[in-house]
C-alpha cells in the first residue's frame, strides 16, 4: 500500500485510534519538537497542513540545522480543515483530521477514517518515529525519510538492472524487412502505393546524392515538405547517407522556420514540392527532381546507435524553439520494446499521420507493415480520418485524448472493424473517454512519453483503480523512474514528486545548448544500479499501490495544448514586440475538449491594441497550436511579493467579449447558429459579423463546430465550407442551402494552405459584413 493523503475534509467525520511503538530507549519528544517532526514529515509529502499544538494553537517549525535541533513555536494560524495536532497524553478527542501524541513509549493518534485511510494515518506516524530516532547529528536537509520496506517497492518498480537492445539503426532495420518482403506494400496515400522494394530501391538513390554532404554521422540534413510517399522516402534517404532528419513544417510562421534554419546549421537542404518557403535557397534539392535521376555506388553506411537520426524542435522559455537530439538508440529501442509487445506483421496498417512520429512510420517499416499515410490538410479532420481508418483496414492509430473524443462521435471509427490498438498519449486520459473506447472493442494503451524520454511509462491494460486527481499512465517497462522532492530527495510512495527518468529511451539533450542540457539531465544520485543520467521531466505524479504512476500534471508554467509542449514564456516574449504592449503573462486553462488551451492577459501601452490585431502579430510568428485561445486586457498583472507574476490568479477563463463587431443576431436562425458559436468557443455571446478564428477558435474547434451545426440542420457539411463561412451569419447561409456540403475543397489542402486561409479570415470581414 502506498500513502493516499487528502485533499479535503469529509463534513462528517469518523473518529479511529492507531499506535504505533518507539524503539526501547527512545526519549519522550515534547510538544515542541513532536509538532517539528511532524512539521518535516508533512513538509517531505508536499503538503502544507498546519501543525496545532494541544492548546489548538499553530506551531512553526525551525527545520534548519540538525535532527537534534528540531523545535518550533506558536504562529498565527489561516483556516485549514486539514489541520493536524499534537495530543496531551491524556487528551480524549481531536477535531483534527490526524493527531499523534505519546504514551508510554509508543506514539498514539486518532484520525478521521472517513478523510484518511488507516494505512496512511500510521504511516504518517511511522515517518514521524523515523525522525525521532534518527542520529540527531543528521542534517535535516540531508534526512531520509523512507522506511525501508519503501525503499523495496520502489526498486521493486522499476526494471532490476539497466536494460539493453542490438545496437542498430532505424535504417537497417528497414534493409533487413524490405529485403524480407520486398513486395509487400511499405506506404500508401491516396491510392498510390511503394512497396518496401521500391521503398529501399528510391531511398538508396536519394542517398547515393545526399552522401557528399553529410560528412560525419548526425550531420543535420533540413528536409520541408508536407507528407508525402516523396517525403518519407527522403526521411530514410537522410537515415541512409548517415544524416540527422530536421523536418520544416511548411506550416511554421516565417520567423519560427527561419530559427530553425539559423539553429540547425545544415549540412543540406532538401524540399518537396510542398516545401516551406524559406528553404529556397541557394543550393537546396528538390527532392522530385532527384528521385527521377539515376544515381550509382554504394552509399557508406556511417551512422551508429548512437548518432543523432532526429532533431525535433519544440517551445523553449528563452524565445527561440529548442532543438532535442534523439540519437538512432532511442528510437530502435522503442521499436524493439513495441514489437515485443504487440508483434505487428504484414496484417497491419498503421495510422501515418505525423512527419515526425516514429511509432506511426518506423515501427511499421520495421516490421512488415503498410503505413496508411493521411493526406496533407486532412489530419484533424475527423470524418475523413474515421473513414480512411475504416475503408483502409487500419489496424494501430496513435492520437491525443481531444482528437479521439472527436472520433468517436464518427460511426466510421466506432465500427472500424480492423481496429485493434489505439495508443493515447500527450494528454490526461480520462477515464469516461478510456471506458468508451474499450466499449468500442479497442485495445488502449496508455503512454507517458517525451520529447526528451520516450516510452517513460506504459499501461496495457484498464487501470485496475480509479485515479481521483490524475491519470493512470501505467508503469516503467524498460526505463528507470524515480520521484524527487524540489530538493532532490525520493518521497515516499504515494507522495507527490517531480518525474526523474533514464534509460534506454532518453535523448542526448539540446542543440547548442549545454548549460540547459547539464541543468535537466544529470547523474543518477538516487540509484547506483539504475541508468546513469537522469532527464528531470518537470512533470509531477505519485506512485500508487500497485506500482503504476498517477500523472498529476507539470510542476511550472509549461502547457499541453492538443499534444504539444508550450512554454508560455515564448508566447509572452513575442507578445512584448508588440509596440502597444507593456507587459503580458500566458497561462494554461483547462480544457474540456484539447486539455487545456492558452489565455493570454496583456497590459498595453497607452491606447489598447485591438485583439485581432494582437492575435494575428502572435500568428505570424509562433505555430498555430501556440496563439493564445483567448485574450484579456488589462490594467495590471497579479504579482506575488517576490515581484513575480501571480500565474495562479490568471488560471480561469477570461469570460470577455472578443474584439469583434458585436452586432446581435437579427433573426431566430442567427440566434440558434450563435449559441451553438459560443458554446464551442465557451463565450458568452457572438456577434453576427465576428469571425470563428478571431474569436479564438482553432483546428479541433472547427471541427467541434462542423458536429454542433450538423446536429443543428440535420445534415452533413463539408469542414472547408465551415471554414470559408466563418461567421455567425455565413454558417446560417450555410445551413440555409447557400453553400452545398458537396462542394469542391479549395485546391490548396495541405496545412499550409489551410493556415493561410485562417490567417486570411482573421485579417478579413466576411463578405456579409463588407
Amino acid at each position: 500500500m502506498t500513502l493516499s493523503l487528502p485533499r479535503s475534509r469529509s463534513p462528517e467525520p469518523v473518529p479511529a485510534e492507531f499506535s504505533v511503538p518507539l524503539p526501547e530507549g527512545t526519549a519522550e519528544p515534547d510538544t515542541a519538537v513532536l509538532a517539528a517532526a511532524i512539521a518535516l514529515v508533512l513538509d517531505r509529502y508536499g503538503v502544507s497542513w498546519p501543525v496545532l499544538g494541544p492548546d489548538g494553537a499553530a506551531r512553526r517549525a525551525d527545520l534548519s540545522g540538525t535532527l537534534a535541533d528540531l523545535t518550533s513555536s506558536p504562529e498565527p494560524l489561516a483556516h485549514n480543515d486539514l489541520a493536524v495536532a499534537v495530543l496531551d497524553a491524556d487528551a480524549t478527542e481531536s477535531s483534527a483530521v490526524w493527531s499523534l501524541g505519546v504514551h508510554r513509549g509508543a506514539l498514539r493518534g486518532r484520525y478521521d477514517r472517513s478523510t484518511m485511510d488507516e494505512f496512511t494515518a500510521v504511516r504518517m506516524a511511522e515517518h514521524v518515529a523515523a525522525v525521532l530516532t534518527a542520529p540527531g547529528d543528521t542534517p535535516v536537509a540531508s534526512f531520509d525519510l523512507l522506511l525501508a520496506g519503501e525503499r523495496a517497492n520502489l526498486r521493486s518498480w522499476n526494471p532490476a538492472a539497466p536494460v539493453t537492445y542490438p545496437a542498430t539503426t532505424l535504417h537497417r532495420l528497414f534493409r533487413e524487412q524490405a529485403a524480407r518482403t520486398p513486395e509487400r506494400p511499405a506506404l500508401r496515400l491516396a491510392g498510390r502505393e511503394l512497396t518496401y522494394g521500391e521503398l529501399d530501391a528510391a531511398s538508396d538513390r536519394l542517398a547515393r546524392r545526399l552522401q557528399p554532404f553529410v560528412e560525419a554521422a548526425g550531420d543535420p540534413v533540413v528536409l520541408s515538405g508536407d507528407r508525402s510517399l516523396e517525403l518519407f522516402t527522403a526521411i530514410l534517404a537522410i537515415f541512409k547517407a548517415g544524416g540527422c532528419f530536421v523536418h520544416l513544417d511548411p506550416s511554421l510562421p516565417q520567423r519560427r522556420a527561419e530559427a530553425i534554419l539559423r539553429q540547425t546549421s545544415a549540412v543540406a537542404v532538401l524540399r518537396t514540392a510542398s516545401a516551406h518557403p524559406a528553404t529556397d535557397l541557394p543550393g537546396a534539392l528538390a527532392v522530385e527532381r532527384l528521385l527521377d535521376e539515376s544515381a550509382d555506388g554504394l552509399v557508406p553506411d556511417i551512422a551508429h546507435d548512437e548518432s543523432t537520426a532526429y532533431l525535433f524542435f519544440t517551445s523553449g522559455s528563452t524565445g527561440e524553439p529548442k532543438g532535442v537530439l534523439r540519437p538512432h538508440r532511442m528510437h530502435t529501442a522503442r521499436i524493439f520494446l513495441e514489437q515485443g509487445m504487440y508483434s505487428l506483421g504484414p496484417d497491419d496498417r498503421v495510422l501515418l499521420k505525423s512527419a515526425i512520429s516514429f511509432r506511426e512510420s518506423w515501427w511499421p517499416l520495421s516490421t512488415g507493415a503498410t503505413a496508411v499515410v493521411a493526406e496533407p490538410g486532412r489530419d484533424r479532420d475527423d470524418r475523413y480520418l474515421a473513414e480512411l481508418i475504416d475503408t483502409e483496414g487500419v489496424t494501430t492509430v496513435s492520437f491525443v485524448p481531444s482528437m479521439l473524443r472527436l472520433l468517436l462521435r464518427q460511426k466510421a471509427f466506432r465500427e472500424a472493424s480492423a481496429l485493434r490498438h489505439v495508443f493515447v498519449g500527450g494528454e490526461a486520459l480520462q477515464a469516461d473517454l478510456e471506458a468508451e473506447l474499450r466499449a468500442c472493442g479497442f485495445e488502449v494503451h496508455n503512454t507517458y512519453t517525451l520529447t526528451e524520454a520516450d516510452y517513460v511509462c506504459h499501461r496495457q491494460g484498464p487501470a485496475t483503480s480509479a485515479t481521483e486527481a490524475g491519470t493512470n499512465v501505467g508503469r516503467a517497462l524498460d526505463m528507470h523512474v524515480y520521484l524527487a522532492d524540489g530538493a532532490g530527495r525520493l518521497v515516499p510512495p504515494g507522495a507527490v514528486g517531480e518525474i526523474h527518468t533514464g534509460g534506454p529511451g532518453l535523448s542526448d539533450g539540446y542543440l547548442g545548448r549545454p548549460d540547459l542540457t547539464a541543468e535537466r539531465f544529470a547523474a543518477n544520485t538516487f540509484d547506483p544500479a539504475g541508468p546513469s543520467r537522469l532527464f528531470r521531466t518537470g512533470d509531477l505524479a505519485r506512485h500508487r499501490a500497485d506500482g503504476t504512476l498517477e500523472y498529476l500534471g507539470r510542476g511550472d508554467a509549461q502547457v499541453k495544448v492538443r499534444g504539444q509542449r508550450v512554454e508560455p514564456t515564448e508566447v509572452e516574449l513575442v507578445l512584448r514586440e508588440h509596440p502597444a504592449v507593456a507587459s503580458a503573462a500566458v497561462v494554461g486553462i483547462a480544457d474540456p475538449d484539447q486539455g487545456a488551451v492558452l489565455a493570454a492577459y496583456v497590459v498595453a501601452e497607452g491606447a489598447e491594441p485591438p485583439v485581432r490585431e494582437l492575435r494575428e502579430f502572435v500568428g505570424e510568428r509562433l505555430p498555430d497550436f501556440m496563439v493564445p485561445s483567448y485574450f484579456a486586457l488589462v490594467p495590471a498583472l497579479p504579482l506575488l511579493d517576490s515581484g513575480k507574476v501571480d500565474r495562479k490568479q490568471l488560471e480561469v477563463r477570461p469570460r470577455t467579449q472578443p474584439d469583434g463587431s458585436g452586432t446581435a443576431p437579427e433573426n431566430e436562425d442567427q440566434e440558434r447558429v450563435a449559441r451553438v458559436v459560443a458554446r464551442v468557443l465557451g463565450l458568452d455571446s457572438v456577434g453576427v459579423d465576428d469571425h470563428f478564428f478571431a474569436l479564438g477558435g482553432d483546428s479541433l474547434r472547427l471541427m467541434l463546430l462542423r458536429g454542433a451545426l450538423e446536429a443543428l440542420g440535420g445534415q452533413e457539411i463539408d469542414l472547408a465550407a465551415v471554414l470559408e463561412a466563418g461567421t455567425v451569419r455565413g454558417l446560417t447561409g450555410l445551413l440555409a442551402g447557400d453553400r452545398r456540403s458537396d462542394r469542391p475543397a479549395p485546391r490548396d489542402g495541405s496545412r499550409a494552405g489551410l493556415r493561410r486561409t485562417v490567417l486570411r479570415s482573421r485579417r478579413q470581414p466576411s463578405k456579409e459584413a463588407r
